[in-house]
């Protein structure tokens, strides 16, 4: 698979990118042949065949074994799709169904979910049967579209051998469940952002921005995406070497502006998806930010302050036990999720760059910042798909660990799926 490219030197074959001694900085080369048949079609077989397993394991959890939260009655339902409409997905399917009903800063309210994942449940939902069965679907559609093109953006970067590894690790994620119909708007939101980022990368700015309102309609962490853009874009036009040190053959000012075109103010439309909700819940409610003021709400306290920074409540969980429940478990996993994904970002801006390195940074830091407990870091760390990019790129040259880490992560994905299927809060 992956080791197939291989030299008889023990190198790796070359890859679309080098990375320069000086600094690290990343510089495009010329594009080798065309992707094989077989390339072309690996995203698709792989998240057919992955999320074909989630699929029926989700179904069949939920049909045959006990359900682990009997008292949310409200979250329960005898249908196979109720596998993937747990917790968040409830939210998003009361929204779709009566949109933003009610806001009251210390109460649990929908104004904490963000509005492009339950309005395309609602339009889809009208032909498929329901907002749940449309939620389902349509995260289905938009995980298969971040594999296809996270695949595409890693044949760019690392090459093709390396870029099967890494769609693997991604797709293999103990919680890449979230991909494959778990109703939630991760997947929206990394397909979009990826969809920004390779457009970005073809010069194609306005179409960038466009993707850009889609993904900060979908989830807060959109800010990650208009800083990452906008620093790709200067890094890519030469803005951040000329304002560094001094040195032979880096472009003038009059060189860098000259790059600059009008489309490039495209780039300027991403954050509008934010600027939109933030108006909405001001004319509705008068509170722009009410997804932050509902943060601390009972049954979320999470309000900004140092004991949400600070982990206090993570902490005495992890001092004080019980050590064999599923609540210690579940805290305890998410927290690795995030110290792990944490420890590639030095990568990604060595490798990748500061666009890329500023994304993961804001998308992985300071969201774990905001959380109390890490809980739903398993899932946001997906977003930070770059790091999965870096991951195979270290272990493309060590393929025995490099399978073992896909086995252990495949059997961790199987009992998280029919975890949550049977109504865990996973993540």
């Amino acid at each position: 698979m992956f080791e197939t490219e291989i030299r008889r030197d023990g190198t790796p074959a070359r890859s679309a990118v080098e990375t320069l001694p000086a600094g690290g900085r990343q510089e495009t080369v010329p594009p080798g042949p065309p992707l094989s048949r077989r390339d072309r079609w690996f995203p698709f077989l792989a998240f057919g065949v992955v999320a074909g397993v989630v699929v029926v394991v989700s179904i069949l959890a939920h049909a045959h074994l006990p359900r682990l939260h009997p008292f949310h009655r409200q979250l329960q339902g005898d249908r196979w799709v109720d596998a993937f409409g747990w917790w968040d997905g409830w939210w998003y399917v009361g929204i779709a169904r009566r949109g933003y009903w009610f806001f009251l800063p210390d109460q649990q309210s929908p104004v904490a979910f963000f509005p492009a994942y339950p309005a395309a449940m609602r339009f889809l939902g009208r032909v498929v049967g329901g907002p749940l069965v449309a939620g389902f679907l349509l995260t289905l559609a938009c995980g298969l579209g971040v594999a296809v093109l996270f695949h595409r953006w890693c044949v760019a970067k690392i090459g093709p051998a390396q870029a099967r590894l890494a769609v693997l690790l991604l797709l293999v994620y103990p919680f890449a469940f979230y991909l494959m119909g778990a109703v939630y708007a991760d997947a929206l939101f990394i397909v979009a952002s990826l969809a920004a980022f390779l457009a970005l990368e073809n010069d194609r700015p306005v179409l960038a921005g466009l993707a850009g309102i889609v993904a900060t309609a979908s989830r807060p962490v959109g800010a990650a995406l208009v800083l990452g853009l906008w620093v790709l874009y200067l890094e890519r036009n030469g803005v951040l070497r000329r304002l560094g040190a001094r040195a032979e053959g880096r472009p003038g000012l009059r060189a860098v502006l000259s790059r600059v075109r009008p489309a490039h103010a495209g780039l300027l439309l991403a954050p509008l998806g934010l600027v939109a909700f933030c108006g909405f819940l001001a004319a509705r409610f008068g509170e722009p930010f009410a997804f932050f003021d509902v943060a601390g709400a009972l049954g979320w306290d999470q309000p900004p302050g140092a004991h949400t920074w600070f982990k206090v409540h993570w902490v005495k969980a992890m001092w004080n036990g019980p050590w064999t429940d599923g609540h210690f478990g579940h805290l305890a996993i998410n927290a690795v999720a995030t110290i792990i994904t944490v420890a590639f970002i030095p990568s990604v801006f060595r490798r990748l760059g500061w666009g890329y390195g500023v994304y993961v940074t804001i998308a992985v830091v300071a969201t774990a910042a905001a959380t109390k407990d890490f809980v739903g870091m398993g899932r946001y760390s997906l977003a930070a798909f770059p790091c999965f990019a870096v991951a195979a790129e270290m272990l493309f040259r060590r393929p025995r660990l490099a399978w073992a880490v896909l086995a252990v992560s495949g059997v961790s994905l199987l009992v998280l799926t029919q975890l949550h299927a049977r109504g865990t809060i996973v993540s």
